[in-house]
């Protein structure tokens, strides 16, 4: 089981940019490891600051396990 942070704004996500943000579908969205929670409450302050409402931090449980194909 893996645990990532995400950052979510209403309906969509976001993604951060090293030039700020833009919003996103779920798979180009950022996420990172718990350990970096510091880092990704500051990027979603400077998002605020920008006016960005409604943000949420969430965090992503995903297990990882075979594929098989339905039959």
């Amino acid at each position: 089981m893996k645990e990532l942070l995400i950052v979510k704004a209403g309906n969509q996500y976001l993604r951060f940019l090293p030039e700020g943000h833009q919003f996103c579908e779920f798979d180009k969205a950022s996420v990172y490891p718990l350990d970096q929670v510091a880092q990704v409450r500051e990027r979603i302050h400077r998002a605020q600051e920008n006016g960005i409402a409604d943000i949420e931090l969430r965090k992503l449980t995903i297990i990882e396990e075979p594929f098989s194909e339905a039959r």
